[in-house]
């Protein structure tokens, strides 16, 4: 629509409001691109906030460097020493592999690090560069202490007047800037642990992180070393009552032999199968009865060792056996044993977790004692049966051989001599684990491995500006987005024709713009003589074939400009009827008086001359002969009222209005405050013919409106 607005009127087909009504809320693209476009300003003033308090916290914050070491749990050397040792290690399961990680967290470990690198002494160290933030929090926090109530001290902990160790004290900061400042965590489901250190300075850093590897290791070799040394003792024992043992059976042999003139071979005596076969069953029954004997008399031996020798040799005598209960119960006893050894070494062992670790390490010498009271008590009973079996083996040889003496004393020779090789063969056993055990005390072995040691990092790992930058827009457009969320939500004022018709039910004729609109002079002056032009069209429509039509003029608050409506419907009506009456009942200031007047063909008068003109001397109503006089002379009457919220509009007023005319401040008035001011004034709304927007924005209003409305077309006209 590029030409000029004709006489035809416009059709409005608005149905009035009747209350609240319910409803669908659904998401509409369009107007949330309209809701963006008008609320960028906010989102992109959050975003640019954000931005720079990201940006000033990065600025303010102290460069740190990470340095990384990763730790294998070696599970060939855990194999390895598995075999080799005479006490295998326990599986390693995610239970174990926390309790390494936490063995790096403990105190006891950073101390060792500590005093390797002297870190108690360095002053840069102990006294670290702090944040801008945190000084701004903590300055805050000092001025908030008086107002809060808060004090420096805690009276419920008095201070020790005992002298305190300030380089223990040195150590024991040092300490916790160590465990504060390391991070240990598992690498998915492997068994490599990555241990990161962060500080302030890149060598410093990588050095901790270097002798924290270091000491782990170091660490792992002394358990490992002390294990050894124990189990060394016990066996040095038991290998010098096997070597007795062994000599004695051996000498036994040869004594017999000797006795019996046994010393060369002289051919079989046993020369019948039945014979032989006897001979060889009572050969393996005396060789099984002297090895339940011996490994009897080794646990009877067992039982008389201490508690912690009774855990650390017990497992020997398992053969491997995953199902032996000694197995299981060596491994809690070492378990249990270890970690009393840490909690001792960092508490003391008047601690209470020290003493139900003690509790629970008596509880389980115990079990292994009863353990093993069993293990003797069935070796007691199978070496009486094998004992039982050789005697019957022995009774029927005699019974079956007529050789006598001379057979007898060959059986006799074939079992010391079977009792002299598995005392032989014990004795090698224990002499092959104790030179394992002596060669793990030389040369220990570790069941940890470092895979990469620290570097020295090239560049800081914290604080990363640009990510820092783009999380502070990120977040401050979020927030943004949230406010204007909030402003779209809130109950808006009335911006555009469509909203107030939808809203309160009042047919508007469109926008008078505002004074030095941003779309410039012309537009709004085009703006302003079509709205104009149909708001006489609808006065016209409200009072047909009238002649000398009178209608009246009011705002709804002082907030617009009414002078700028009244001067345009003013124009219209000259341009229709080429003269104009134009009335002020209080709702025109002077200022907008003398605009007023520089108007062609518009005559302005007060509301006393009408009063004269129109009512007798104490006549409510207007009387008709002086009404036909005053419309035969003007065409159009335009009475300006005051607004709707400082006065009540004169009964005389509203009798003799043919039309009325409603100013709604544009972006100012809500459609409550419109709908209530129509309620209280129901004869000047019983003779509306049109709204309209005053002061409006073009530009702004035109970002509530949907480009392809009617209203938005007339205004991109």
């Amino acid at each position: 629509m590029t030409g000029p607005i004709g006489e035809k009127g416009t059709v409005w087909q608005v149905a009035p409001a009747t209350g609240a009504t319910r409803e669908m809320v659904t998401l509409d693209p369009a107007r949330a691109f309209r809701a963006l476009r008008r609320q960028w300003i906010v989102i992109c003033a959050t975003a640019f906030i954000g931005g720079t308090i990201a940006l000033l916290n990065g600025i303010g914050t102290v460069p740190r460097y990470e340095a990384t070491v990763t730790i294998l749990l070696d599970q060939e050397r855990s194999e390895l020493l598995h075999q080799v040792s005479a006490l295998p290690n326990a599986v390693v399961t995610d239970a174990a592999i926390q309790s390494e990680m936490e063995i790096i967290r403990s105190r006891s470990l950073a101390l060792q690090v500590v005093d390797a690198l002297n870190l108690h002494q360095d002053e840069a160290f102990l006294d670290p560069p702090i944040d801008a933030t945190v000084k701004i929090v903590g300055a805050l926090r000092g001025l908030a202490a008086p107002l809060l109530g808060g004090s420096g001290q805690d009276s419920a902990f008095p201070q020790s007047t005992e002298p305190a160790d300030l380089e223990q004290l040195a150590r024991e900061q040092a300490a916790s800037i160590l465990l504060n400042q390391v991070m240990v965590e598992r690498i998915d489901r492997s068994f490599v642990m990555r241990l990161t250190f962060t500080g302030f300075d890149a060598h410093q850093t990588a050095m901790i992180a270097r002798a924290y590897g270091e000491a782990y290791t170091q660490f792992q070799l002394a358990g490992t070393t002390e294990i050894a040394i124990n189990a060394g003792n016990w066996i040095r024992e038991r290998l010098d009552t096997m070597e007795r043992r062994n000599i004695e059976a051996a000498s036994a042999v040869q004594q017999f032999r000797i006795e019996n003139n046994m010393l060369q071979a002289r051919g079989d005596l046993l020369s019948e199968q039945q014979q032989s076969e006897i001979a060889s069953a009572l050969v393996r029954a005396a060789t099984d009865t002297a090895a339940l004997r011996a490994e009897l008399e080794s646990y009877e031996a067992l039982l008389d060792a201490t508690p912690g020798e009774m855990a650390a040799i017990s497992a020997l005598y398992a053969d491997g056996d995953a199902n032996n209960p000694l197995v299981a119960l060596r491994r809690e006893y070492l378990e249990t044993r270890r970690n009393l050894l840490r909690v001792t070494s960092q508490a003391g062992e008047d601690h209470p977790q020290a003493a139900r670790l003690q509790n629970a390490l008596d509880a389980l010498s115990a079990d292994i004692a009863l353990t093993l009271e069993g293990e003797v008590t069935a070796l007691r009973t199978r070496h009486n049966i094998a004992r039982s079996r050789e005697n019957s083996l022995r009774q029927e040889l005699a019974m079956v051989t007529d050789t006598g003496q001379g057979n007898e004393a060959v059986g006799q020779l074939a079992q010391l001599e079977a009792v002299a090789q598995t005392y032989a063969q014990v004795y090698a056993d224990y002499l092959r684990r104790h030179e394992t055990t002596m060669q793990q005390q030389g040369f220990p072995i570790a069941s940890v491995q470092i895979l990469s040691d620290a570097e020295v990092p090239r560049a800081p790992s914290s604080p990363r500006k640009l990510q820092l930058l783009i999380t502070g827009i990120f977040m401050g457009g979020l927030l943004g987005l949230l406010l204007a969320a909030l402003r779209e939500m809130r109950t808006a004022p009335l911006r555009t024709a469509t909203e107030v018709a939808l809203q309160s039910g009042l047919p508007c004729v469109g926008l008078i713009p505002l004074k030095g609109d941003a779309l410039g002079k012309q537009k709004a002056n085009k703006v302003a003589e079509r709205t104009a032009t149909r708001m006489r069209q609808e006065i016209d429509r409200k009072v047909p074939l009238a002649k000398g039509r009178i209608v009246g003029l009011a705002a709804v608050d002082d907030g617009g400009d009414v002078a700028s409506v009244v001067a345009a419907l003013c124009q219209a009506m000259v341009t229709r009827s080429g003269c104009v009456a134009l009335v002020d009942a209080g709702g025109l200031s002077a200022s907008a008086k003398n605009m007023l007047s520089h108007l062609e063909n518009v005559e302005i008068g007060s509301f006393e001359d009408l009063e004269q003109s129109f009512f007798e001397k104490y006549a409510r109503r207007a009387t008709d002969e002086a009404l036909s006089d005053w419309r035969e002379q003007w065409p159009y009457t335009l009475i300006v009222m005051p607004p709707l919220t400082h006065a009540v509009i004169q009964d005389n007023v509203s009798s003799m209005l043919d039309a009325s005319v409603l100013s709604i401040t544009w972006n100012k008035v809500t459609p409550k405050l419109l709908i209530e001011a129509m309620r209280d004034h129901r004869e000047f709304r019983a003779g509306l013919a049109a709204t309209v927007l005053d002061s409006a924005d073009l530009r702004g209003a035109r970002r509530y409106m949907d480009p392809d409305e009617y209203e938005a077309r007339l205004i991109n006209a």
